[in-house]
């Protein structure tokens, strides 16, 4: 894929600049976001580093790279007012959509909209990472507070998935239950 199909592909994610971190940025401003002003979470695995969120967007969107380590799985879950997309960046990323599992190298695109139950995660022995985004924005918060969870709670014990129920509730969104089987 080349760079002009990149561009033209990324119109499915709601972003189309990026932006400092102490920037609040308004309509027809730059956004500009260096790779050390990401807050950076460990989620249990993996990592997320948010590049963008409510304060830069406007409350808009919210846009965050993310690396999950081989044989990490979210749970099964739900955004009642959220969509979110996904760019592969690097490794292959699986998503349960649309009821089945689909594996997505580097350079796929995947979308789901508010109100479609999904999951992702890494069925491989690698590394991924990917890009992913929101809208709108909020749902980035939710990062922190896996990071906060997961010190005090083993990421994978059932407590852990007890405690994560509770906070998917504070995002408008819901676990449904583990990661479906292959």
């Amino acid at each position: 894929m080349n760079r002009r199909e990149f561009a033209g592909g990324m119109s499915v994610l709601p972003f189309t600049a990026f932006a400092e971190k102490s920037a609040i940025t308004g309509a027809g401003r730059p956004l500009i976001v260096l790779p050390e002003n990401a807050r950076v979470y460990d989620i249990g695995h993996g990592e997320a580093r948010i590049l963008v969120g409510a304060e830069q967007s406007n409350g808009t969107w919210w846009l965050g790279s993310l690396l999950s380590d081989a044989g990490r799985l979210t749970s099964l879950h739900v955004h009642h007012s959220m969509d979110e997309q996904f760019y592969v960046l690097e490794g292959v990323l699986s998503a349960w959509l649309d009821g089945r599992w689909w594996d997505l190298p580097a350079g796929s695109v995947a979308t789901a909209p508010h109100g479609m139950p999904h999951a992702l995660g890494n069925r491989s022995k690698s590394s991924v990472r990917f890009l992913a985004s929101g809208n709108p924005a909020g749902f980035e918060r939710f990062f922190a507070d896996i990071e906060e969870l997961s010190r005090r709670v083993p990421y994978g014990n059932p407590e852990f998935l007890s405690e994560l129920k509770k906070v998917y509730l504070r995002y408008d969104s819901e676990l449904l239950g583990p990661a479906p089987q292959a």
